[in-house]
């Protein structure tokens, strides 16, 4: 297997980073030395693979820097339960932790309970969903992003898929919730791949990011488009579910699919050539690259408002040849 590459090395990059943010050293808190920051780090789904990947790297980091901090790593069992994330970042406001870095569950929804944790003097880091930037505005806070282009991932993988089909051929999209900008920054990839190789969008639906609801989507599509040729899925879990619908509908031979995440379960199926390509963005260097920040910060004193705007993490497209 093959993989084409839109990033820098990742050490480098982090070098990068930290000397960028050792330059804005501000002091504003400091703790005994017999003391270790504290940092809670809240995730989506945490059933989900690429989650669950997210936390190992998470824990990894901070087994290299047990003396430098005490980190707790929580999620919640759906991908858009935001009431849960909302306790979760209250529960850590009453523990004083002294920084927060999160996945949304919705872009939007979650910004009110992060002011509140601002207010409180936590640092705040948004990590791989991205907040929405006009919420952000209207608010009159900056909460820096570490993540990758997603934009940049999924126009890749469906210009892969667009090389495979005669120009012309009818594609769908599976998405993930409408509340989330990965969802519609990897849509909007897919749309200008679609656009740019002359395919032809037949129709979009929602899968949620789960296995289940990207099989049902999978099911509509072709219902309502029996034309359609290829199934670009906005992550690994609908592509397993389209996968499945294809093999149900017998169509597994003329319909392509791709996914993007790398979770270990799409592996074998890139291997066997089922989902033709997916994205790794590295969601264990994307912790790393978040605990990175808020550290340097604590350590150095920098404020929420001089932390960097974005930090971007590679991604990698995935391919069986």
């Amino acid at each position: 297997m093959t993989a084409h590459s839109a990033k820098v090395g990742l050490d480098q990059r982090r070098g990068l980073l930290l000397a960028a943010l050792g330059a804005l050293a501000a002091p504003h808190l400091a703790l005994a030395s017999s003391e270790r920051f504290k940092v809670a780090l809240i995730l989506k789904a945490m059933r989900n693979e690429f989650f669950m990947l997210m936390g190992e790297g998470a824990r990894a980091h901070q087994a290299r820097r047990k003396s430098d901090y005490e980190l707790t790593v929580e999620g919640i069992d759906g991908e858009t339960d935001v009431a849960t994330q909302e306790r979760l970042v209250a529960k850590a406001i009453e523990r004083r932790v002294q920084a927060l870095v999160i996945v949304p569950a919705d872009s939007n929804a979650l910004l009110p309970v992060l002011l509140k944790a601002l207010k409180a003097g936590l640092l705040v880091v948004n990590l791989d969903n991205k907040l929405d930037d006009r919420a952000l505005t209207t608010a009159g806070v900056s909460i820096p992003f570490v993540g990758p282009s997603n934009f940049l991932g999924s126009r890749t993988v469906g210009e892969h898929v667009a090389k495979q089909l005669p120009r012309g051929s009818a594609v769908g999209i599976i998405e993930g919730p409408p509340g989330s900008i990965n969802a519609k920054s990897r849509s909007d990839g897919f749309r200008a791949a679609i656009s740019a190789t002359g395919l032809r969008l037949a129709a979009v639906r929602s899968g949620f990011w789960t296995r289940e609801l990207g099989h049902a989507a999978a099911l509509e599509l072709l219902r309502l488009a029996p034309d359609i040729k290829a199934l670009m899925c906005g992550n690994d879990n609908m592509a397993l579910g389209a996968v499945q619908a294809l093999k149900e509908l017998k169509r597994s031979a003329d319909v392509l699919v791709s996914g993007y995440d790398n979770i270990p379960s799409i592996r074998p199926l890139i291997a066997q050539g089922a989902v033709v390509a997916t994205v790794d963005q590295f969601p264990a260097k994307q912790a790393e690259y978040a605990l990175d920040v808020v550290l340097k910060a604590l350590q150095t004193g920098t404020r929420q408002a001089e932390l960097p705007n974005i930090i971007q993490s590679p991604v990698q497209l995935v391919t069986r040849t």
